[in-house]
Protein backbone atom coordinates (compact mmCIF):
# COMPACT_ATOMS: atom_id res chain seq x y z
CA UNK A 1 0.00 0.00 0.00
CA UNK A 2 1.24 3.42 -0.89
CA UNK A 3 2.56 5.49 2.28
CA UNK A 4 3.10 2.75 4.19
CA UNK A 5 5.91 2.62 6.82
CA UNK A 6 9.40 0.65 6.68
CA UNK A 7 8.69 -2.73 6.80
CA UNK A 8 12.06 -3.78 7.68
CA UNK A 9 12.37 -3.41 11.29
CA UNK A 10 15.22 -4.22 13.72
CA UNK A 11 15.41 -7.78 15.14
CA UNK A 12 16.34 -6.85 18.50
CA UNK A 13 13.72 -4.48 18.34
CA UNK A 14 10.82 -6.82 17.71
CA UNK A 15 11.88 -9.22 20.26
CA UNK A 16 11.57 -6.69 22.34
CA UNK A 17 8.15 -5.62 21.30
CA UNK A 18 7.04 -8.87 21.49
CA UNK A 19 7.68 -8.77 25.24
CA UNK A 20 6.72 -5.18 25.97
CA UNK A 21 3.23 -6.44 24.70
CA UNK A 22 3.61 -9.65 26.28
CA UNK A 23 3.95 -7.66 29.81
CA UNK A 24 1.33 -5.34 29.17
CA UNK A 25 -1.43 -7.69 28.36
CA UNK A 26 -0.50 -10.00 31.61
CA UNK A 27 0.91 -7.89 33.89
CA UNK A 28 -2.94 -6.25 34.97
CA UNK A 29 -4.12 -9.44 36.02
CA UNK A 30 -1.41 -10.07 39.27
CA UNK A 31 -3.10 -7.41 41.11
CA UNK A 32 -1.63 -4.87 38.53
CA UNK A 33 2.01 -6.54 39.44
CA UNK A 34 2.59 -4.38 42.46
CA UNK A 35 3.92 -7.32 44.74
CA UNK A 36 7.79 -6.75 44.90
CA UNK A 37 8.48 -9.86 44.21
CA UNK A 38 6.46 -9.78 40.41
CA UNK A 39 7.55 -6.27 40.01
CA UNK A 40 11.48 -7.74 40.13
CA UNK A 41 10.36 -10.03 37.83
CA UNK A 42 9.53 -7.51 35.35
CA UNK A 43 12.20 -5.67 35.70
CA UNK A 44 14.70 -8.07 35.19
CA UNK A 45 13.01 -9.57 31.97
CA UNK A 46 12.77 -6.06 30.83
CA UNK A 47 16.30 -5.38 31.45
CA UNK A 48 17.58 -8.96 30.08
CA UNK A 49 15.17 -8.19 26.70
CA UNK A 50 16.42 -4.57 26.29
CA UNK A 51 19.84 -5.63 26.81
CA UNK A 52 19.89 -8.68 24.44
CA UNK A 53 17.91 -6.11 21.98
CA UNK A 54 20.72 -3.51 21.85
CA UNK A 55 23.72 -5.83 22.05
CA UNK A 56 21.67 -7.72 18.85
CA UNK A 57 20.61 -4.60 16.82
CA UNK A 58 24.03 -1.98 17.88
CA UNK A 59 25.90 -5.22 16.04
CA UNK A 60 24.37 -4.66 13.11
CA UNK A 61 24.54 -1.13 13.10
CA UNK A 62 20.58 -0.94 13.77
CA UNK A 63 20.16 0.64 16.82
CA UNK A 64 17.89 3.72 17.25
CA UNK A 65 17.41 5.65 19.77
CA UNK A 66 15.22 8.92 20.71
CA UNK A 67 15.84 12.34 19.87
CA UNK A 68 18.54 13.74 22.64
CA UNK A 69 15.62 16.26 23.88
CA UNK A 70 13.81 13.23 25.06
CA UNK A 71 16.79 10.63 25.98
CA UNK A 72 18.80 13.79 28.00
CA UNK A 73 16.11 14.33 30.73
CA UNK A 74 15.69 10.27 30.61
CA UNK A 75 19.45 10.09 31.83
CA UNK A 76 19.43 13.27 33.83
CA UNK A 77 16.65 11.57 36.11
CA UNK A 78 18.81 7.80 36.33
CA UNK A 79 21.30 10.05 37.00
CA UNK A 80 19.62 11.46 39.74
CA UNK A 81 19.06 8.16 41.59
CA UNK A 82 22.37 6.95 41.21
CA UNK A 83 23.51 10.11 43.27
CA UNK A 84 20.75 9.76 45.72
CA UNK A 85 22.63 6.21 46.48
CA UNK A 86 25.89 7.73 47.11
CA UNK A 87 27.19 8.68 50.65
CA UNK A 88 27.66 11.93 51.23
CA UNK A 89 29.67 14.27 53.81
CA UNK A 90 27.55 15.34 56.87
CA UNK A 91 27.73 19.19 56.14
CA UNK A 92 27.34 18.93 51.81
CA UNK A 93 24.30 16.73 52.99
CA UNK A 94 22.74 19.65 55.19
CA UNK A 95 23.65 21.98 52.72
CA UNK A 96 22.21 19.80 49.57
CA UNK A 97 19.40 17.77 51.59
CA UNK A 98 18.19 19.21 54.97
CA UNK A 99 15.39 17.10 55.03
CA UNK A 100 17.27 13.78 55.03
CA UNK A 101 20.00 15.33 56.46
CA UNK A 102 17.98 15.52 60.00
CA UNK A 103 17.07 12.10 59.84
CA UNK A 104 20.71 10.23 58.84
CA UNK A 105 22.74 12.71 61.43
CA UNK A 106 20.28 13.18 64.07
CA UNK A 107 21.18 15.44 67.31
CA UNK A 108 20.25 12.30 69.62
CA UNK A 109 23.83 10.66 70.63
CA UNK A 110 22.19 7.52 71.13
CA UNK A 111 20.93 7.42 67.76
CA UNK A 112 24.15 8.80 66.28
CA UNK A 113 25.36 6.09 67.59
CA UNK A 114 23.54 3.50 66.43
CA UNK A 115 23.50 5.04 62.72
CA UNK A 116 27.35 5.88 62.59
CA UNK A 117 29.15 9.49 62.44
CA UNK A 118 30.79 8.68 58.69
CA UNK A 119 28.58 10.05 55.51
CA UNK A 120 25.23 8.50 54.65
CA UNK A 121 23.27 8.46 51.31
CA UNK A 122 20.63 10.83 50.58
CA UNK A 123 17.93 8.62 49.95
CA UNK A 124 16.18 7.45 53.36
CA UNK A 125 15.64 4.29 51.57
CA UNK A 126 18.30 3.08 49.94
CA UNK A 127 16.72 -0.32 48.58
CA UNK A 128 13.55 1.18 47.49
CA UNK A 129 15.75 3.62 45.42
CA UNK A 130 17.31 1.06 43.90
CA UNK A 131 14.37 -1.02 43.09
CA UNK A 132 13.33 1.96 41.87
CA UNK A 133 15.81 2.51 39.59
CA UNK A 134 16.22 -1.14 38.22
CA UNK A 135 12.17 -0.93 37.32
CA UNK A 136 12.28 2.46 35.87
CA UNK A 137 15.46 1.47 33.82
CA UNK A 138 13.85 -1.44 32.72
CA UNK A 139 10.93 -0.24 31.49
CA UNK A 140 11.87 2.78 30.17
CA UNK A 141 14.97 0.40 27.88
CA UNK A 142 12.24 -2.32 27.03
CA UNK A 143 9.76 0.66 25.30
CA UNK A 144 12.92 2.62 23.78
CA UNK A 145 14.09 -0.83 21.98
CA UNK A 146 10.69 -1.98 21.20
CA UNK A 147 9.95 1.64 19.07
CA UNK A 148 11.65 1.09 15.96
CA UNK A 149 9.79 -2.22 15.22
CA UNK A 150 6.81 0.13 14.86
CA UNK A 151 8.28 1.10 11.58
CA UNK A 152 6.06 -2.13 10.62
CA UNK A 153 2.23 -1.77 9.79
CA UNK A 154 1.72 -5.35 10.47
CA UNK A 155 3.47 -5.22 13.71
CA UNK A 156 1.48 -2.35 14.43
CA UNK A 157 -1.46 -3.22 13.99
CA UNK A 158 -0.77 -6.54 15.41
CA UNK A 159 0.70 -4.77 18.86
CA UNK A 160 -2.14 -2.67 18.82
CA UNK A 161 -4.69 -5.08 19.00
CA UNK A 162 -3.40 -6.98 21.21
CA UNK A 163 -3.28 -4.21 23.40
CA UNK A 164 -7.27 -3.58 22.81
CA UNK A 165 -7.64 -7.01 23.19
CA UNK A 166 -6.24 -7.02 26.63
CA UNK A 167 -7.60 -4.07 27.84
CA UNK A 168 -11.04 -5.19 26.38
CA UNK A 169 -11.01 -8.66 28.57
CA UNK A 170 -9.74 -6.84 31.98
CA UNK A 171 -12.92 -4.48 31.34
CA UNK A 172 -15.23 -7.14 30.72
CA UNK A 173 -13.64 -9.00 34.00
CA UNK A 174 -14.19 -5.56 35.99
CA UNK A 175 -17.60 -5.33 34.68
CA UNK A 176 -18.53 -9.05 36.05
CA UNK A 177 -16.48 -9.44 38.80
CA UNK A 178 -18.29 -6.21 40.17
CA UNK A 179 -22.04 -7.72 39.68
CA UNK A 180 -20.47 -11.40 41.26
CA UNK A 181 -17.83 -10.81 43.20
CA UNK A 182 -18.62 -7.25 44.89
CA UNK A 183 -15.57 -5.72 46.98
CA UNK A 184 -13.56 -8.88 46.72
CA UNK A 185 -10.72 -9.37 44.51
CA UNK A 186 -11.24 -13.31 42.34
CA UNK A 187 -14.05 -13.46 44.81
CA UNK A 188 -12.52 -14.34 48.03
CA UNK A 189 -9.65 -11.80 48.91
CA UNK A 190 -10.85 -9.05 50.43
CA UNK A 191 -9.54 -5.57 50.33
CA UNK A 192 -10.08 -3.00 53.14
CA UNK A 193 -10.72 0.63 53.09
CA UNK A 194 -10.09 0.52 49.62
CA UNK A 195 -12.56 -0.38 46.54
CA UNK A 196 -11.09 -2.86 44.47
CA UNK A 197 -12.07 -3.05 40.83
CA UNK A 198 -11.54 -5.88 38.02
CA UNK A 199 -8.13 -7.26 39.00
CA UNK A 200 -6.81 -3.97 40.54
CA UNK A 201 -6.71 -3.06 44.49
CA UNK A 202 -8.08 0.30 43.30
CA UNK A 203 -10.76 1.60 40.94
CA UNK A 204 -8.60 4.12 40.44
CA UNK A 205 -5.85 2.16 38.86
CA UNK A 206 -8.01 0.23 36.77
CA UNK A 207 -9.80 3.16 35.42
CA UNK A 208 -6.19 4.28 34.51
CA UNK A 209 -5.38 1.25 32.93
CA UNK A 210 -8.66 1.11 30.52
CA UNK A 211 -8.56 4.79 30.03
CA UNK A 212 -5.36 4.22 28.34
CA UNK A 213 -6.10 1.38 26.45
CA UNK A 214 -9.61 3.11 25.58
CA UNK A 215 -7.92 5.99 24.02
CA UNK A 216 -5.90 3.77 21.88
CA UNK A 217 -8.71 2.05 20.71
CA UNK A 218 -10.22 4.77 19.53
CA UNK A 219 -7.08 5.69 17.47
CA UNK A 220 -7.53 2.41 16.27
CA UNK A 221 -10.83 2.85 15.04
CA UNK A 222 -9.95 5.72 13.35
CA UNK A 223 -7.07 4.42 11.56
CA UNK A 224 -8.85 1.60 10.31
CA UNK A 225 -11.54 3.98 9.24
CA UNK A 226 -9.15 6.13 7.59
CA UNK A 227 -7.62 3.68 5.51
CA UNK A 228 -11.28 2.30 3.83
CA UNK A 229 -11.96 5.23 2.96
CA UNK A 230 -12.70 5.42 -0.83
CA UNK A 231 -13.37 8.91 -0.62
CA UNK A 232 -13.65 12.19 0.93
CA UNK A 233 -16.30 11.69 2.74
CA UNK A 234 -15.93 10.80 6.59
CA UNK A 235 -17.99 7.59 6.23
CA UNK A 236 -16.86 6.65 3.36
CA UNK A 237 -15.33 3.73 4.83
CA UNK A 238 -18.60 1.85 4.87
CA UNK A 239 -18.29 0.97 1.91
CA UNK A 240 -15.50 -1.03 2.17
CA UNK A 241 -14.37 -4.26 2.71
CA UNK A 242 -12.89 -3.85 6.32
CA UNK A 243 -15.87 -1.78 7.51
CA UNK A 244 -16.88 -4.81 9.99
CA UNK A 245 -13.37 -4.38 11.87
CA UNK A 246 -14.25 -0.65 12.10
CA UNK A 247 -17.62 -1.24 13.73
CA UNK A 248 -15.52 -4.42 15.83
CA UNK A 249 -13.01 -1.77 16.95
CA UNK A 250 -15.44 1.07 17.70
CA UNK A 251 -17.40 -1.70 20.01
CA UNK A 252 -14.62 -2.17 21.69
CA UNK A 253 -13.62 0.80 22.70
CA UNK A 254 -17.46 1.73 23.63
CA UNK A 255 -16.80 -0.95 26.05
CA UNK A 256 -13.77 0.21 27.30
CA UNK A 257 -15.18 3.91 28.27
CA UNK A 258 -18.33 2.31 29.35
CA UNK A 259 -16.21 0.48 31.85
CA UNK A 260 -14.17 3.78 33.11
CA UNK A 261 -17.36 4.96 34.42
CA UNK A 262 -18.69 1.81 36.00
CA UNK A 263 -15.68 1.73 37.97
CA UNK A 264 -16.80 4.76 40.12
CA UNK A 265 -13.30 6.33 39.72
CA UNK A 266 -13.99 10.37 39.10
CA UNK A 267 -10.17 11.19 38.23
CA UNK A 268 -10.78 7.99 35.72
CA UNK A 269 -13.67 9.65 33.76
CA UNK A 270 -11.95 13.05 33.95
CA UNK A 271 -9.02 11.94 32.43
CA UNK A 272 -10.16 10.03 29.92
CA UNK A 273 -12.46 12.81 28.83
CA UNK A 274 -9.11 15.01 28.58
CA UNK A 275 -7.37 11.92 26.31
CA UNK A 276 -10.47 12.27 24.34
CA UNK A 277 -10.59 15.74 23.56
CA UNK A 278 -6.51 16.11 23.29
CA UNK A 279 -7.20 13.16 20.44
CA UNK A 280 -10.01 14.99 18.55
CA UNK A 281 -7.60 18.09 18.81
CA UNK A 282 -5.22 16.22 17.35
CA UNK A 283 -6.87 15.07 14.55
CA UNK A 284 -7.80 18.72 13.35
CA UNK A 285 -4.69 20.03 13.95
CA UNK A 286 -3.05 17.23 12.06
CA UNK A 287 -5.47 17.81 9.15
CA UNK A 288 -5.74 21.53 9.38
CA UNK A 289 -4.63 22.26 5.22
CA UNK A 290 -7.37 19.50 4.31
CA UNK A 291 -10.23 20.43 3.28
CA UNK A 292 -13.13 20.43 5.68
CA UNK A 293 -11.07 20.22 8.24
CA UNK A 294 -13.45 22.58 10.01
CA UNK A 295 -16.03 20.40 9.11
CA UNK A 296 -14.59 17.57 10.68
CA UNK A 297 -13.50 19.33 13.71
CA UNK A 298 -17.35 20.16 14.67
CA UNK A 299 -18.11 16.25 13.48
CA UNK A 300 -15.29 15.10 16.01
CA UNK A 301 -16.93 17.65 18.85
CA UNK A 302 -20.66 16.38 17.81
CA UNK A 303 -19.44 12.93 18.62
CA UNK A 304 -17.92 12.92 21.17
CA UNK A 305 -20.90 14.77 22.88
CA UNK A 306 -23.14 12.14 21.69
CA UNK A 307 -20.97 9.53 22.70
CA UNK A 308 -20.94 10.87 26.16
CA UNK A 309 -25.00 11.28 26.26
CA UNK A 310 -25.16 7.88 25.15
CA UNK A 311 -22.59 6.52 27.99
CA UNK A 312 -24.29 8.33 30.69
CA UNK A 313 -27.57 7.35 29.56
CA UNK A 314 -26.67 3.38 30.36
CA UNK A 315 -24.53 4.16 33.09
CA UNK A 316 -25.63 2.70 36.62
CA UNK A 317 -27.46 5.42 38.66
CA UNK A 318 -24.71 5.28 41.54
CA UNK A 319 -22.25 5.46 38.72
CA UNK A 320 -23.82 8.81 37.69
CA UNK A 321 -24.10 9.79 41.26
CA UNK A 322 -20.50 9.88 41.55
CA UNK A 323 -19.26 11.18 38.71
CA UNK A 324 -21.77 14.23 39.83
CA UNK A 325 -19.42 14.79 43.48
CA UNK A 326 -16.44 16.00 41.03
CA UNK A 327 -18.73 19.29 41.36
CA UNK A 328 -19.92 19.00 44.94
CA UNK A 329 -18.35 21.21 47.32
CA UNK A 330 -19.62 19.51 50.43
CA UNK A 331 -18.86 16.29 52.14
CA UNK A 332 -19.57 14.21 48.91
CA UNK A 333 -16.28 16.41 47.11
CA UNK A 334 -12.91 16.18 46.76
CA UNK A 335 -11.58 13.22 49.31
CA UNK A 336 -10.11 14.82 52.33
CA UNK A 337 -7.76 12.13 53.01
CA UNK A 338 -6.01 12.81 49.49
CA UNK A 339 -5.96 16.69 50.55
CA UNK A 340 -4.30 15.66 53.44
CA UNK A 341 -1.95 13.75 52.20
CA UNK A 342 -0.87 16.62 49.71
CA UNK A 343 -0.69 18.83 52.13
CA UNK A 344 2.35 16.76 53.68
CA UNK A 345 3.79 16.05 50.57
CA UNK A 346 4.37 19.68 50.58
CA UNK A 347 5.81 20.00 53.81
CA UNK A 348 8.06 17.01 52.56
CA UNK A 349 9.42 18.79 49.33
CA UNK A 350 10.21 21.68 51.49
CA UNK A 351 12.32 20.12 53.93
CA UNK A 352 14.66 18.67 50.98
CA UNK A 353 13.40 21.02 47.75
CA UNK A 354 16.78 20.20 45.74
CA UNK A 355 16.78 16.95 45.36
CA UNK A 356 14.61 15.34 47.61
CA UNK A 357 14.45 12.66 49.95
CA UNK A 358 15.19 9.14 48.09
CA UNK A 359 13.48 8.21 44.44
CA UNK A 360 11.08 5.30 45.67
CA UNK A 361 11.34 6.36 49.42
CA UNK A 362 8.12 8.42 49.85
CA UNK A 363 6.72 6.10 52.30
CA UNK A 364 9.24 6.27 54.83
CA UNK A 365 10.14 10.08 54.36
CA UNK A 366 6.66 10.83 54.68
CA UNK A 367 5.72 10.40 58.39
CA UNK A 368 7.70 13.03 59.92
CA UNK A 369 5.76 15.37 57.84
CA UNK A 370 2.10 13.48 58.35
CA UNK A 371 -0.73 15.18 59.91
CA UNK A 372 -3.43 13.35 58.11
CA UNK A 373 -4.38 9.83 57.94
CA UNK A 374 -3.92 8.60 61.43
CA UNK A 375 -1.99 5.68 62.22
CA UNK A 376 -1.89 4.76 58.50
CA UNK A 377 1.07 3.95 56.84
CA UNK A 378 0.96 6.47 53.53
CA UNK A 379 2.46 4.80 50.96
CA UNK A 380 2.11 7.13 47.85
CA UNK A 381 1.50 10.97 47.52
CA UNK A 382 -1.91 10.43 45.81
CA UNK A 383 -0.27 12.61 43.05
CA UNK A 384 2.44 11.53 40.63
CA UNK A 385 3.69 15.08 40.38
CA UNK A 386 4.47 15.47 44.41
CA UNK A 387 5.46 12.19 45.00
CA UNK A 388 8.62 12.93 42.50
CA UNK A 389 9.32 16.18 43.96
CA UNK A 390 8.76 14.77 47.22
CA UNK A 391 11.59 12.11 46.51
CA UNK A 392 13.66 13.99 43.81
CA UNK A 393 12.85 17.43 44.82
CA UNK A 394 13.62 20.33 41.94
CA UNK A 395 15.84 18.49 40.22
CA UNK A 396 13.60 15.54 39.45
CA UNK A 397 10.54 18.05 38.80
CA UNK A 398 12.43 19.94 36.26
CA UNK A 399 14.24 16.60 34.09
CA UNK A 400 10.31 14.87 34.17
CA UNK A 401 8.52 17.92 32.79
CA UNK A 402 11.09 18.38 29.99
CA UNK A 403 10.70 14.88 29.26
CA UNK A 404 6.84 14.93 29.06
CA UNK A 405 6.77 18.21 27.26
CA UNK A 406 9.87 16.66 24.64
CA UNK A 407 7.58 13.63 24.21
CA UNK A 408 4.43 15.95 23.75
CA UNK A 409 6.23 17.72 21.24
CA UNK A 410 7.95 14.77 19.41
CA UNK A 411 4.62 13.03 19.09
CA UNK A 412 2.78 16.19 17.56
CA UNK A 413 5.46 17.04 14.74
CA UNK A 414 5.96 13.33 14.60
CA UNK A 415 2.11 12.93 13.33
CA UNK A 416 2.04 16.04 11.55
CA UNK A 417 4.55 14.47 9.03
CA UNK A 418 3.19 11.42 9.47
CA UNK A 419 1.60 9.94 5.81
CA UNK A 420 -0.01 6.63 6.79
CA UNK A 421 -3.42 6.73 7.55
CA UNK A 422 -3.35 3.51 10.05
CA UNK A 423 -0.16 5.00 12.10
CA UNK A 424 -1.57 8.18 12.09
CA UNK A 425 -4.63 7.15 14.11
CA UNK A 426 -2.79 5.07 16.47
CA UNK A 427 -0.36 7.57 17.13
CA UNK A 428 -3.15 9.81 17.75
CA UNK A 429 -4.75 7.81 20.40
CA UNK A 430 -1.60 6.52 22.03
CA UNK A 431 -0.78 10.26 22.12
CA UNK A 432 -4.45 11.11 23.87
CA UNK A 433 -3.71 7.94 26.00
CA UNK A 434 -0.51 9.38 27.31
CA UNK A 435 -2.00 12.80 27.72
CA UNK A 436 -4.95 10.81 29.68
CA UNK A 437 -2.57 9.37 32.34
CA UNK A 438 -0.50 12.33 32.72
CA UNK A 439 -3.75 14.27 33.43
CA UNK A 440 -4.96 11.24 35.63
CA UNK A 441 -1.45 11.35 37.85
CA UNK A 442 -2.78 14.79 39.10
CA UNK A 443 -5.27 12.91 41.50
CA UNK A 444 -3.64 9.19 41.66
CA UNK A 445 -0.64 7.38 41.35
CA UNK A 446 -1.02 5.02 38.71
CA UNK A 447 2.81 5.45 37.31
CA UNK A 448 3.81 3.53 40.06
CA UNK A 449 1.54 0.77 39.21
CA UNK A 450 3.81 -1.97 37.50
CA UNK A 451 0.92 -2.62 34.80
CA UNK A 452 -0.12 0.78 34.14
CA UNK A 453 3.59 2.05 33.91
CA UNK A 454 4.04 -0.93 31.34
CA UNK A 455 1.25 0.40 29.25
CA UNK A 456 2.11 4.41 29.61
CA UNK A 457 5.88 3.39 28.55
CA UNK A 458 4.60 1.53 25.18
CA UNK A 459 1.93 4.25 24.36
CA UNK A 460 5.30 6.71 24.65
CA UNK A 461 6.71 3.65 21.89
CA UNK A 462 3.55 4.62 19.80
CA UNK A 463 3.85 8.27 20.03
CA UNK A 464 7.52 8.20 18.99
CA UNK A 465 7.73 5.63 15.95
CA UNK A 466 10.14 6.91 13.57
CA UNK A 467 10.98 10.22 15.54
CA UNK A 468 14.51 8.10 16.86
CA UNK A 469 17.88 7.83 14.78
CA UNK A 470 20.89 5.23 14.78
CA UNK A 471 22.97 5.65 17.49
CA UNK A 472 27.22 5.89 17.29
CA UNK A 473 29.20 3.93 19.57
CA UNK A 474 29.84 6.28 22.28
CA UNK A 475 25.87 6.55 22.93
CA UNK A 476 25.62 2.44 22.41
CA UNK A 477 28.69 1.97 25.14
CA UNK A 478 26.44 4.80 27.74
CA UNK A 479 23.46 2.92 27.24
CA UNK A 480 25.23 -0.54 27.91
CA UNK A 481 26.69 0.41 30.98
CA UNK A 482 23.51 2.12 32.19
CA UNK A 483 21.53 -1.72 31.25
CA UNK A 484 24.21 -3.80 33.79
CA UNK A 485 24.18 -1.36 36.11
CA UNK A 486 20.58 -1.25 36.62
CA UNK A 487 20.63 -5.07 36.10
CA UNK A 488 22.44 -5.55 38.98
CA UNK A 489 20.49 -3.75 41.05
CA UNK A 490 17.78 -5.56 39.65
CA UNK A 491 19.34 -8.87 41.13
CA UNK A 492 21.02 -7.91 44.21
CA UNK A 493 19.01 -5.43 45.76
CA UNK A 494 16.46 -6.97 48.18
CA UNK A 495 12.78 -7.34 46.85
CA UNK A 496 11.06 -7.56 50.18
CA UNK A 497 10.10 -5.05 52.93
CA UNK A 498 11.82 -6.44 56.45
CA UNK A 499 9.64 -6.07 59.16
CA UNK A 500 10.14 -6.12 63.15
CA UNK A 501 9.89 -9.81 64.56
CA UNK A 502 7.92 -9.50 67.32
CA UNK A 503 7.56 -13.01 68.14
CA UNK A 504 11.69 -12.98 68.81
CA UNK A 505 10.75 -9.87 70.36
CA UNK A 506 8.70 -11.87 73.37
CA UNK A 507 11.19 -14.56 73.23
CA UNK A 508 13.85 -12.82 74.37
CA UNK A 509 12.00 -11.63 77.10
CA UNK A 510 10.80 -14.93 78.71
CA UNK A 511 13.82 -17.44 77.47
CA UNK A 512 16.84 -17.87 79.91
CA UNK A 513 19.11 -16.60 77.78
CA UNK A 514 17.21 -13.36 76.99
CA UNK A 515 20.55 -11.55 77.48
CA UNK A 516 22.02 -13.42 74.49
CA UNK A 517 19.31 -13.02 72.73
CA UNK A 518 18.42 -9.05 73.03
CA UNK A 519 22.17 -8.60 72.11
CA UNK A 520 21.56 -10.80 68.55
CA UNK A 521 17.94 -8.31 67.95
CA UNK A 522 20.32 -5.03 68.88
CA UNK A 523 22.81 -5.95 66.07
CA UNK A 524 20.16 -6.79 64.04
CA UNK A 525 18.30 -3.88 64.88
CA UNK A 526 21.18 -1.76 63.40
CA UNK A 527 21.94 -3.33 60.89
CA UNK A 528 18.23 -2.74 59.72
CA UNK A 529 18.24 0.72 60.83
CA UNK A 530 21.42 1.88 58.77
CA UNK A 531 19.57 0.94 55.74
CA UNK A 532 16.53 2.04 56.82
CA UNK A 533 16.76 5.31 59.41
CA UNK A 534 13.14 6.44 59.02
CA UNK A 535 11.28 3.74 60.30
CA UNK A 536 9.82 4.70 63.54
CA UNK A 537 9.03 1.91 64.83
CA UNK A 538 12.54 0.11 64.82
CA UNK A 539 13.73 3.04 66.80
CA UNK A 540 11.36 1.73 69.55
CA UNK A 541 12.30 -1.43 69.01
CA UNK A 542 15.93 -0.36 69.69
CA UNK A 543 14.54 1.08 72.46
CA UNK A 544 12.77 -1.65 74.36
CA UNK A 545 15.84 -4.03 73.57
CA UNK A 546 18.05 -1.05 75.67
CA UNK A 547 16.23 -1.09 78.49
CA UNK A 548 17.67 -3.55 80.25
CA UNK A 549 21.25 -2.31 80.25
CA UNK A 550 20.74 1.71 79.61
CA UNK A 551 17.74 3.37 80.48
CA UNK A 552 18.82 6.40 79.43
CA UNK A 553 19.82 5.56 76.01
CA UNK A 554 16.27 3.96 75.74
CA UNK A 555 14.50 6.19 76.41
CA UNK A 556 16.58 8.63 74.00
CA UNK A 557 15.85 6.18 71.13
CA UNK A 558 12.38 5.73 71.48
CA UNK A 559 11.84 9.59 71.38
CA UNK A 560 13.62 10.00 68.43
CA UNK A 561 11.33 6.81 67.18
CA UNK A 562 8.05 9.01 68.11
CA UNK A 563 9.93 12.62 66.64
CA UNK A 564 9.84 10.75 63.23
CA UNK A 565 6.55 9.83 62.93
CA UNK A 566 5.25 11.91 66.03
CA UNK A 567 1.00 11.67 64.83
CA UNK A 568 0.69 8.10 65.22
CA UNK A 569 -0.90 7.10 68.53
CA UNK A 570 -0.25 3.06 68.26
CA UNK A 571 3.39 3.77 67.93
CA UNK A 572 3.09 6.21 71.49
CA UNK A 573 1.03 3.67 72.98
CA UNK A 574 3.80 0.75 72.08
CA UNK A 575 5.93 3.11 73.51
CA UNK A 576 4.57 3.58 76.85
CA UNK A 577 3.69 0.17 77.78
CA UNK A 578 7.64 -0.53 76.88
CA UNK A 579 8.02 1.73 80.12
CA UNK A 580 9.08 5.12 78.11
CA UNK A 581 5.59 6.80 79.98
CA UNK A 582 8.23 9.80 80.82
CA UNK A 583 7.87 10.77 76.87
CA UNK A 584 5.97 14.42 75.92
CA UNK A 585 3.89 14.76 72.78
CA UNK A 586 6.36 16.30 70.59
CA UNK A 587 5.98 17.92 66.79
CA UNK A 588 7.80 16.87 63.57
CA UNK A 589 11.13 19.09 63.12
Amino acid sequence: MAGDPPTHAPAGSKAALVVLVTLVVLSPWPFGSAHLRTTQAIAIVSLATALGAFLWDASRAQLQLPPRALLGPLVGLWALAVFQLIPLPGGFHHWLAPGSAAVWHPDVPAAVAVLGLGPHPISLYPEATGRWLAFATGVVALALAAAPALHDRLLLLRASISVVTGGLLIAVYGLVARLAFGDKLYGFLAVPTIAPFGPFVSKNHFAGYVEMTACLAVGLAVGLADEARRGPAPLSWLDSHRARWVVVAWGTAGVLVLAVGVSLSRGGVVSLVAGLIMLVAIRFWTRRHAPGSPRLLAVGAASLLVAAIAVASVLPSDARSRVSTLFSIGTRGPDPFRLGVWRDSLRLVAASPIVGSGLGAFEDALPRFKTAAGDHRVEHAENDYLEVLAEGGGVAGILAGVAGISLVGLGLRRLRAETHRLARGLGAGALAGVVALLAHSAYDFNLRIPSNALLFVLLVAFVLGPAGSTAGVRLAAVCLVFLLAASALAILTPWREPRVDTAQLVRASVVPTAGLRRQSLENAGIVYLRKRPADAWAWVVQGWIRDVGSPADAADLAAWGLRLDPRHGALRSAAARAGFRSLEPVTAP
